[in-house]
């Protein structure tokens, strides 16, 4: 019998929610995009609530399409690289991408990138958490459907979403841990593929340099749910 676990929280800030609504709401009609999240662990709650304290966008060279979305990595290197400068201690939380209206579960193409994001053998990060999650268009506004995955727990597990105020204390909270946490590694490259993608997230020397493109089809079949 597997063992329960607390369902673990999302919690984005309104104004970083904004964000994601505008670049949604940007992107050509009938084509999709995506953000990355950024973000920590709320201290004295560990494993279990995540704030999300800034995203990276598409970027201007990224390209949309119906069936996929590719990133712009200079832009989501120039984003990383400037919220390390003033938050040391943020960290790569996941991704976000959107699907067509309806489909609100990864795909399992999805699952498989989040597969090699936690295992992968190569010498780079691969991170021991990871967020990936689903947007969906509705009435001018966007719904996220975000599910966490680790080592053990490779079929994902889904998570609560809460937008909250800006200034709320689990986010001050959130902040000032960011603030004064180190990361925990430090390695030269980090190397991850974000769910949908094809390709890969280095890390330049001695900061988080995100370097990233997204491509996601459906070839594999139809969207694999969570249980």
């Amino acid at each position: 019998m597997e063992r329960s676990e607390a369902v673990k929280t999302l919690s984005v800030p309104k104004n970083v929610f904004d964000g994601i609504v505008r670049w949604v709401s940007e992107a050509p009609h009938g084509c999709e995009t995506g953000v990355t999240l950024f973000g920590t662990p709320l201290e004295g709650a560990p494993n279990s609530h995540y704030v999300v304290l800034a995203i990276a966008g598409p970027g201007r060279r990224a390209t949309h399409e119906p069936a996929q979305y590719s990133g712009d990595e200079n832009h989501a290197n120039e984003i990383y690289d400037a919220l390390r400068s003033a938050l040391p201690g943020i960290r790569w939380l996941g991704e976000l991408h959107e699907h067509p209206k309806g489909m609100t579960r990864l795909s399992c193409g999805d699952l498989r990138t989040v597969r090699h994001i936690l295992n992968g053998t190569d010498e780079t990060l691969h991170p021991d958490e990871f967020i990936a999650g689903v947007m969906q268009r509705r009435d001018g506004t966007v719904d996220i459907y975000p599910s966490h995955f680790t080592r053990e727990w490779l079929r994902g597990r889904p998570m609560e979403i809460q937008i909250v105020d800006s200034d709320v204390s689990e986010v001050q909270q959130a902040r000032r841990s960011a603030i004064e946490r180190r990361m925990h590694d430090d390695r030269s490259n980090l190397r991850a593929e974000p769910p949908g993608s094809r390709a890969v997230i280095p890390q330049a020397r001695r900061f988080g340099w995100l370097r990233k493109w997204w491509k996601r089809d459906r070839a594999d079949g139809r969207p694999r749910g969570h249980r």
